[in-house]
C-alpha cells in the first residue's frame, strides 16, 4: 500500500510532510493497525499545518496581518490570490519557519510518548 493511500483524499498532501509524520510514529514506537495509522497521519498532517499557518501569520509584517485578519472574518472576499498576495511578499524566510516548525513539531509529539 502507498503512502498516499494512508492519507484522506479531501485535499492534497506534500509528500515530505506525510514521510515526516510516518518517521514520527516509528520513532515513537507505536505499532498501530492500517486504519489507526491513517488516522494517526491525518491527525499528525492536521495539526502541523494549522502550527505552521499559525507562525506564518505570526511572521507577516503587521499590515499584511491585519489584511489577512480582515480576509477571515469575510469568507466570501477570502481566495487564493489574496492570500498569495498577502504571503508573497510577506513572509521573509517561510523555509526557515517550516523547518522550526518540524522541529519543534516532533519535539512535542515525542515529548507525549
Amino acid at each position: 500500500m502507498r503512502k498516499e493511500d494512508h492519507m484522506s483524499t479531501e485535499k492534497p498532501r506534500n509528500p515530505f510532510i506525510v514521510n515526516f509524520c510516518e518517521a514520527l510514529i516509528k520513532k515513537r514506537g507505536l505499532e498501530l493497525s492500517e486504519e489507526n495509522t491513517e488516522k494517526e497521519l491525518d491527525k499528525l498532517y492536521q495539526l502541523y499545518e494549522t502550527m505552521l499557518g499559525r507562525r506564518m501569520v505570526e511572521a507577516l509584517p503587521e499590515d499584511k496581518k491585519v489584511q489577512y485578519m480582515a480576509l477571515t472574518r469575510d469568507l466570501g472576499q477570502l481566495s487564493f490570490e489574496k492570500i498569495e498576495e498577502i504571503f508573497a511578499g510577506g513572509v521573509t524566510d517561510p523555509h526557515e519557519i517550516m523547518k522550526e516548525t518540524l522541529e519543534e513539531f516532533s519535539d512535542i509529539y515525542l515529548k507525549n510518548r
